[in-house]
């Protein structure tokens, strides 16, 4: 045994090598970092927003406390509006004058056309009464000369008797002769009258012209205002929590300038992980990720990688293990899939697992031998990867307790890093219909909370949404009968939206098919010679200026599907048919004036497809359940059963689409599931895709999209 004075020597000894050796320890430590094996750093994105007015006021209120948690939408202070209030109701008061003006000027016109009219009605029949005396007088005068001419030849009479009566004769006979002429001229006169009373309805006339540009340039400069107007309340953009308040009630605040700082904690904020250099090409976009929130317990946070920094450079200071110790590596932003409200600053242990990898795909199928009643090219599918497996929507059971979620269509929206989403139902029994749009995270999780449509009260059975090229959206019902029999008005409606805050606003509407209804012709030349009570329509699509509309029934006698083209989609949502001239005189209303904007929208046939499924293993006539054109200009195009009872579906590509008999190539199958939605994915070179499955979980699957 070692003496004490002994071991104490040994220590001192050895002590420069265990200091050593602790000290590369820790080194290691710190270079490794203290997380487990395999995992990274990372850290809750912060993401300030600041509240500001476009342009330069006083402060009226302030609603919040500084640490008062704000939700997306609340009101966060108000500025005096008083002076635009006051240019407001001046405009109005304008608008209202120049209207009574506009009246005023038709009322005066048309009481000057029927003056016109009712003098040449007048003068039509004094002429025409005196035509009726100078043939009757004629008619006499001829009875009388030939009586005179029988006493002259009895010398019964002289020859100047018989001479006045020849000269009143043809006095008689000129005018009847002439009456004609004028009575044509005076009736040219009454049809010119006419014309102009229809001209002035049909606002052709340059003085209704003038008035009805008055009218617009007034309605114009209030919507201007109006529109200020609102940017005098200011509201939280997300969900944070006040982080500081510059300006009081009171204060001017100039345009541009912070009044409150919000510190954002929305829920699915982004997580940034900061891989080392070592790891640095291990990590891909799409990826999924397991996020454990540093001190706590509980299971992993599941995420998506949603970029990956393009280069290898110096990391966030955050990010080092000490602060002179400088780290480099990638950058890698990642979204919770699931909504998980995170305070930003928030350290969190990252793992990555390569998504759609060998371990994770399932083998490939060999291809299935062609139908033989399958259309030309649909036998096996194109060159590609197999595609990954469906993945589970992640519905928050805050939004399952307000609403039904059955996704029908889907439309990716890359500015917003996220996708929108149309349900068939909406709302629960007390509020069924509610106008709402649903948002999805490009790893499939749905926002708690719903965005909006406002100026419709319900919308029932929407099937298809599709963007447009000014920022405009476009919603369609599937204009079909419900399993009771019944088509209510509103699942007849083709919806145009505008964005109007956190959601939108419907600023056209029409009901394809109550026009088509109103006339078999119309239904007719769209391939429907036996009217509507058939007509399911779920695909819709834009592409150049135009919209497109995918049948699911009926399909036409040799089983193909059919798509409508609406060539201006502008007139069938009546633009520049709110003339306040036609408001004033117009005298077709509601359906009539629906069919008149469908008639010049020009619907049209434009092409068959024949997309059959496979339902229990038998071919089964297939209808369209959605469109979308891709990037590359080639139509992808899902179907499901056109009438039959069963889920199957399938998904087809058109290469080169045009009008008349397209020719699909067969992409994939998909066996007891309904594809209702499909969307050019955020992932770049794939296709989204969104299944219904009714009361079961719905879900969605990124598809290869290549040629």
């Amino acid at each position: 045994m070692l003496s004490y004075p002994r071991l104490r020597s040994t220590l001192q000894d050895a002590g420069p090598a265990i200091t050593l050796v602790l000290t590369l320890g820790a080194a290691l430590w710190l270079h490794v970092g203290g997380s487990p094996h395999g995992r990274v750093f990372g850290y809750a994105e912060a993401l300030p927003e600041v509240i500001s007015p476009v342009e330069t006021a006083r402060v009226a209120t302030v609603e919040v406390a500084v640490g008062e948690e704000v939700e997306a939408g609340q009101i966060i202070a108000t500025l005096d509006a008083s002076v635009i209030d006051g240019e407001i109701g001046v405009a109005r008061a304008e608008k209202e004058q120049i209207e009574a003006d506009l009246r005023a000027e038709l009322a005066l016109l048309e009481q000057e056309i029927d003056m016109d009219r009712e003098s040449v009605e007048r003068d039509i029949a004094v002429h025409r009464e005196e035509q009726r005396r100078a043939l009757a007088e004629a008619k006499v005068l001829d009875s009388e000369i030939s009586r005179m001419k029988q006493l002259v030849e009895n010398r019964q009479a002289v020859l100047d008797d018989l001479t006045k009566l020849d000269l009143q004769h043809a006095t008689a006979t000129a005018i009847a002769r002439e009456k004609p002429r004028t009575l044509s001229v005076l009736t040219a006169q009454l049809k010119a009258a006419e014309r102009r009373r229809s001209e002035l309805r049909d606002q052709t006339s340059g003085l209704a012209a003038k008035l009805d540009a008055d009218v617009r340039v007034a309605a114009e400069t209030i919507a201007m205002l109006e529109k200020r107007r609102e940017a005098y309340v200011l509201r939280a953009a997300n969900a944070g929590r006040v982080a500081s308040i510059l300006k009081q009630p009171g204060e001017v605040v100039p345009a541009g300038e912070p009044l409150v700082q919000l510190l954002s904690a929305r829920t699915g904020a982004r997580v940034v992980a900061c891989v080392p250099e070592r790891a640095a090409f291990g990590v891909h976009e799409g990826d999924a990720a397991k996020l454990w929130i540093r001190g706590q317990l509980g299971d992993a946070l599941p995420g998506t990688v949603l970029t990956v920094g393009p280069l290898v450079s110096e990391l966030p200071p955050r990010c080092w293990s000490a602060p002179d110790m400088p780290a480099w590596g990638r950058v890698v932003t990642i979204t919770l899939d699931a909504p998980v409200a995170i305070v930003p600053g928030q350290a969190f242990d990252i793992s990555f697992d390569r998504r759609g990898g060998a371990a994770a795909a399932p083998p490939p199928k060999a291809p299935a031998a062609p139908d033989a009643d399958a259309p030309p090219g649909a036998g096996a599918p194109p060159r590609a990867a197999a595609p990954s497996a469906q993945r589970v929507l992640q519905i928050p059971p805050a939004l399952a307790m307000r609403s039904r979620f059955e996704p029908s269509g889907v439309l990716a929206r890359p500015g917003e890093s996220r996708y929108l989403v149309v349900s068939d139902d909406t709302g629960q029994k007390r509020n069924e219909g509610v106008p709402w749009l649903f948002a999805m995270s490009a790893g499939g999780a749905v926002d708690p909370e719903p965005v909006p449509v406002h100026g419709v009260q319900k919308i029932n059975d929407i099937e298809g949404i599709a963007a447009g090229d000014a920022g405009e959206l476009y919603l369609l019902s599937s204009q079909s009968y419900s399993k009771k029999g019944k088509r209510k008005r509103e699942r007849t409606a083709l919806l145009r939206l505008r964005p109007e805050g956190q959601g939108f606003r419907v600023d056209g509407a029409i009901h394809l098919a109550e026009v088509l209804d109103a006339a078999p012709a119309r239904a007719a030349a769209l391939g429907l010679p036996d009217g509507t009570r058939a007509l399911d329509i779920e695909g819709l699509a834009f592409r150049q200026g135009a919209l497109y509309l995918g049948l699911k029934a009926p399909l036409d006698p040799q089983g193909n599907a059919m798509i409508w083209r609406i060539e201006s989609p502008g007139a069938l949502f009546g633009e520049g048919s709110a003339s306040p001239v036609k408001v004033a005189v117009a005298r077709d209303k509601g359906a009539a004036d629906e069919a008149r904007r469908f008639d010049a929208a020009r619907v049209s046939l434009w092409a068959r497809a024949r997309v059959d499924v496979e339902l229990a293993g038998r071919p089964t006539p297939g209808g369209i359940s959605d469109l979308v054109f891709m990037p590359d200009g080639a139509l992808a195009i899902t179907s499901t059963p056109s009438t039959a009872d069963g889920d199957a579906g399938a998904l087809w590509r058109v290469d080169r689409p045009e009008a008349g008999a397209l020719s699909p190539r067969l992409v994939q199958r998909f066996p007891e599931l309904k594809p209702e939605g499909i969307s050019p994915s955020l992932t770049p070179g794939k296709l989204m895709i969104v299944f219904d499955a009714g009361s079961a979980a719905p879900s969605f699957q990124e598809v290869s999209w290549s040629p």
